[in-house]
């Protein structure tokens, strides 16, 4: 047909947000001075004290409510992706470890939904969604259906995996 299928569709653009915009994200959340929380487990399909499943994470955005100082400088990507109604911006980073560490496959939210990962550095962590490994490229935006299963990894090459998850319609 020549309706694509969203939920199965997805699009990866390199590149995504010129240089200056991207660095003043990275910049910012890639910083000793930035605040990181403390997760015990990346989803809730995690057993209860699965180890190297934890991460740390930053609520830009959640509960229609700007949970962060730092929400301003996601501007150009907010713009870019012209969504209708925020749901959730996330901010996560996953320490490396000696072996890539699979988590636990979920889906962010059940409800057809809109989603962006936006990968702040380079690493050998990735996101796979169905059999599609997404390689983590500073600057590249993953768009994706969250209600579709989908996983993430930590790293093994950086001090850690850093990107930026949005869900919006």
């Amino acid at each position: 047909s020549s309706c694509m299928d969203f939920r199965r569709t997805m699009e990866i653009i390199d590149n995504f947000l010129n240089v200056t915009d991207f660095n003043n994200i990275k910049d910012k959340v890639i910083n000793w001075h930035f605040s990181w929380f403390y997760q015990q487990n990346v989803s809730a399909e995690d057993e209860e004290n699965e180890p190297r499943s934890l991460y740390f994470t930053h609520m830009f955005y959640d509960k229609n409510t700007i949970n962060s100082d730092h929400f301003y400088v996601l501007e150009p990507v907010l713009k870019k992706i012209n969504s209708k109604a925020l749901i959730r911006v996330k901010g996560n980073c996953y320490p490396r470890s000696d072996k890539i560490v699979y988590h636990k496959p979920h889906t962010d939210y059940k409800y057809e939904h809109k989603g962006l990962i936006l990968s702040l550095n380079d690493c050998n962590g990735y996101t796979v969604i169905g059999d599609k490994k997404i390689e983590s490229k500073a600057n590249r935006a993953l768009f994706f259906n969250p209600s579709v299963e989908h996983n993430s990894t930590n790293c093994t090459d950086e001090k850690a995996r850093f990107n930026i998850n949005f869900n919006y319609f």
